[in-house]
C-alpha cells in the first residue's frame, strides 16, 4: 500500500522515503524542519487521550505474540515524534482524523469509547476502519498505517526479533518454502 499518490510525489516525499528506506528513521528526529527553524513551534501533536488511543490502535495492528508488539517497539512514540517534528499541518490533521474516526466508529458500534472496549471489540473496530480506509483509498489512513509499519520494522525489535537478520546470508536459492526458512529476512 503506497501512502503517496504517485501523481503528487515531490522532492520532499522522495527524500523522506529514501531516508526511511536506508534506515534513517531514528536520525530524522535530530534535524529540525524548515517551519520549526523559521520560528514556528511544532507543539504537541497529540493530547494525552489521543496518544493513549494511538498506543492501543498500534497494538491492535501489531500485537504482542511470540514477538514484542508495537508498544514495546516504541511505535506510538515514533509516530508522535514524526507528527511533532516532521509532518505538515495537513498530514497531522489527517492522522488525528484517523484516530477520531476510530473512536467515532467505536461509539457508533458499541456505545463506548475505543479505550473502554474489550480487545475483541477493538479488533472489530480497527478491522472496519482498515476496510473502509483501504476501499476508499483514504490518504490519511494510508499515511497512518505506513507510519505504524515503518515505526515497527525500523525499530531494533522489528528488525531483529520479528524479522530474521543474517549478516552474511547463504547461497542464492530462488524458490524456497517459507517453512524451511522460518521468518523473512530484515536485510
Amino acid at each position: 500500500m503506497d501512502p503517496v499518490d504517485s501523481a503528487k510525489i515531490n522532492r520532499r516525499t522522495l527524500l523522506l522515503g529514501a531516508v526511511l528506506l536506508v534506515g534513517g528513521a531514528s536520525a530524522l528526529t535530530r534535524f529540525a524542519r524548515n517551519s520549526v527553524a523559521s520560528g514556528e513551534a511544532a507543539g504537541p501533536a497529540l493530547t494525552a487521550e489521543q496518544f493513549a488511543l494511538l498506543e492501543q490502535v498500534c497494538e491492535m495492528i501489531i500485537p504482542t505474540t511470540d514477538t514484542p508488539g508495537a508498544i514495546v517497539a516504541g511505535v506510538p512514540g515514533f509516530i508522535r515524534e514524526m507528527l511533532e517534528q516532521w509532518s505538515s499541518p495537513k498530514s497531522r490533521a489527517e492522522i488525528v482524523g484517523v484516530l477520531a474516526d476510530i473512536d467515532r466508529l467505536a461509539w457508533s458500534r458499541s456505545g463506548a469509547a475505543f479505550l473502554e472496549l474489550p480487545p475483541e471489540r477493538r479488533l472489530d473496530v480497527v478491522s472496519a476502519v482498515d476496510a473502509q480506509g483501504v476501499s476508499r483509498k483514504d490518504p490519511g489512513y494510508s499515511k497512518f498505517k505506513y507510519l505504524v509499519l515503518v515505526g515497527y520494522y525500523q525499530s531494533e525489535i522489528g528488525a531483529t526479533q520479528e524479522l530474521r537478520y543474517e549478516l552474511v546470508p547463504g547461497a542464492w536459492r530462488s524458490c524456497v518454502p517459507l517453512t524451511e526458512i522460518g521468518r523473512a529476512s530484515a536485510v
